[in-house]
């Protein structure tokens, strides 16, 4: 069976001839009656026609009424089919055309088939009725499909004139929403030649423009940027029609600054398909882009952050182990040397161990002072002699094609300062210098003098009280420092080395360990001549008298008796030895829990207890605490290479009455004894 669709909306067309196809029938279809009486004419003789009423050039009514007007066509069943004319009076005027039956959309395709199965067999029984010729009451019929016709019409332009309200009504909202945008966002359209056609106003807000001087080409403001060489390439595909995926640009604000544009566009066609203009939106993602590049810095900070954590956890199990070390080499230094005369050679080289242990010892104190582990003790420092004593250890480090001279003043005065940060102060300088002159080789000038500030007598760009100060110079003839690079160089993370070769953390330290000595540090530098640092600190009054004193006083020892743990068999046989030959008494332990014991049976002969921190079964802490039970007024020393368990503030708050750091000078032991003893 061959069935004729007759309907101007392609979509209802295309769906109903497949469900026509796929019940086994040959469907063809028309956009309107005119077609359809053609596609009849060239041979196509349907068995039914499907009609919609209201279409262009011919609608359905005509078409009935054409074909029930004709000889040949008018036996063929028609069904009108409709979503505009659905009243009794359209149904009844169909009817009077000839029609089969009139269905009003949608209908249930299933139903709908049924009813198309049930009017082709009544065809095929001669039950369906044939039209009178000419058609009965042929002027009613037409005063009927003329008012019909009348009332769709005015139906359909009264639609199409609220449609076009609403249209209006929705594109002056989005001209408001367009007008309103601010701060990040800007639409525009540019013409096939990138001519911009149109701007919104925001476009002031983002890029400082008015909407008239950006009514320019595209490329009018963009800057150098290698982002800016693909614009060409989107333009093109987006004139051939082809919509683009997001694309930056860099654009010039008025006030010279550059800003990132986030850009997305969609070609605009006209009834032909041709491309007559993009239209865009823009987005200025500046201020993004700035806080993606600080997160990458902050993360990178972060790691740099966790390796140093991890830096600091590592040395400060190295300075535990390594001050256990110390502590006999300089326990038994000072013990030998007891022995021995001090004008002895023997005495001399012992002499000579005990200063490198020392220097040893000072330098686990840096470490874990860089790694922020340890307390930051200040007392009165010869700086002079710690900075030509820092000079000989750089001179066995540095090449020798670099010269190091000094101008040390020997009689400078005393400063307050912590000395493993001075130490530290040098050190970063020093290295400093030593880099920039690694490849060609030159001169490392380090000079120390005191001066004096006062009103009438300031140095520019310092802001420091009047007194008396050290000034320390380190400078170089290296490579030199760029002035935009100078302007960070203490800044912490802030490094001009390759990456694998700076943290950035340096100068930084050096700023803050001068500030919090209430001193002041400049730069100078020009790139290829060098560069000069100036330290100030400041000076306290005739300290060399009160140190001379302290290290000329006499140990003080006793007569009381102690007990001494420790679970290093050697310290303690060291420390025994130190504590007998200053008078005391002393029961040694290398076990923690037989101490205890040990204590319990002789609290009362027990007039003082000196234990290390770490040991195994019972820390020094657990060990303190176990016998102030026994015994709360029993005065304890607590003694330790390095624990993250432990400082002087909660060994304080546990009731131990000293807190010494190893390794522990046999002067030091003395004092501290007698001070926790009187």
């Amino acid at each position: 069976m061959k069935i004729l669709i007759v309907e101007d909306n392609e979509d209802s067309r295309v769906l109903l001839q497949d469900a026509l196809t796929s019940s086994g029938y040959e469907a063809q279809n028309a956009e309107n009656g005119k077609i359809a009486l053609n596609h009849i004419a060239k041979g196509f003789f349907p068995d039914l026609v499907i009609s919609d009423i209201l279409m262009p050039e011919m609608d359905g009514y005509a078409l009935c009424r054409a074909m029930k007007s004709d000889d040949k066509l008018c036996t063929i069943p028609f069904i009108f089919y409709s979503a505009t004319f659905t009243d009794t009076k359209d149904e009844k005027l169909a009817m009077d055309l000839g029609a089969s039956r009139f269905f009003v959309k949608p209908m249930e395709i299933d139903a709908f088939l049924d009813e198309i199965k049930a009017v082709l067999e009544d065809k095929e029984a001669e039950n369906l009725p044939t039209p009178e010729k000419p058609l009965k009451d042929a002027e009613e019929i037409e005063k009927d499909y003329s008012g019909a016709l009348a009332k769709k019409l005015d139906q359909k332009v009264q639609q199409l004139e609220e449609e076009q309200k609403r249209l209006k009504k929705s594109e002056e909202k989005y001209r408001r929403l367009v007008e309103a945008l601010r701060d990040d966002y800007f639409f525009y359209t540019h013409d096939t030649q990138g001519v911009f056609t149109y701007i919104s106003p925001s476009i002031e807000n983002v890029l400082g423009y008015t909407q008239k001087e950006f009514l320019v080409h595209c490329t009018t403001f963009m800057t150098d940027h290698p982002l800016n060489r693909a614009v060409e390439r989107y333009t093109e595909r987006s004139l051939q029609g082809v919509k683009q995926p997001p694309y930056e640009v860099e654009i010039y604000h008025k006030d010279g600054s550059r800003h990132r544009l986030e850009v997305s566009e969609e070609p605009i066609f006209d009834k032909n398909d041709t491309v007559v203009a993009v239209e865009g939106i823009a987005h200025d993602v500046t201020r993004r882009i700035a806080a993606e590049k600080q997160l990458v810095k902050t993360k990178e900070r972060l790691m740099q952050s966790q390796k140093m954590e991890a830096i600091g956890t590592l040395a400060g199990g190295i300075a535990h182990d390594f001050n256990n070390i110390l502590t006999p080499i300089i326990g038994f230094t000072e013990i030998t040397q007891l022995d021995l005369p001090e004008d002895s050679k023997g005495w001399a080289d012992l002499q000579e161990v005990y200063n490198a242990a020392n220097r040893a010892r000072e330098l686990v104190k840096q470490i874990l002072s860089f790694s922020r582990q340890t307390e930051e003790e200040q007392k009165p420092v010869l700086f002079q002699v710690l900075v030509k004593e820092t000079l000989k250890l750089l001179r066995a480090t540095i090449p020798a094609t670099i010269e190091i001279r000094e101008s040390i003043c020997s009689a400078c005065e005393a400063i307050n300062a912590n000395p493993s940060q001075m130490h530290q102060i040098l050190m970063n300088l020093c290295t400093n210098a030593y880099y920039a002159m690694r490849d060609g080789g030159g001169i490392l000038a380090v000079s120390l003098e005191e001066i004096e500030i006062s009103p009438t007598n300031t140095i520019p760009t310092l802001d420091l009280q009047s007194g008396r100060y050290l000034r320390l110079e380190v400078s170089d003839n290296g490579s030199g420092i760029e002035e935009d690079k100078l302007e960070r160089i203490f800044e912490p993370y802030y490094t001009t080395k390759p990456k694998d070769e700076g943290t950035g953390l340096g100068l930084s330290v050096v700023h803050g360990i001068v500030a919090s000595h209430g001193g002041h540090i400049t730069v100078y530098s020009e790139p290829g001549k060098g560069t000069t640092f100036h330290v100030y600190l400041p000076v306290i009054a005739k300290q060399k008298n009160t140190e001379e004193s302290l290290v000329q006083a006499p140990v003080v020892g006793g007569s009381e008796r102690i007990m001494l743990v420790d679970d290093d068999k050697i310290i303690v046989r060291m420390e025994k030895e130190q504590l007998e030959s200053l008078g005391y008494k002393v029961e040694a332990y290398t076990d923690a829990l037989t101490a205890s014991k040990a204590f319990r049976d002789s609290q009362d002969i027990i007039d003082l207890v000196i234990t290390d921190m770490t040991m195994p079964n019972m820390t020094g802490a657990e060990l303190s605490q176990e016998i102030l039970k026994i015994r709360s007024d029993i005065p304890i020393i607590l003694c330790t290479g390095f624990s993250e368990l432990i400082d002087r503030e909660k060994a304080a708050s546990l009731g131990i009455k000293e807190y010494l750091m190893k390794p522990v000078e046999k002067k030091k032991l003395a004092e501290a004894i007698r001070k926790v003893l009187e």
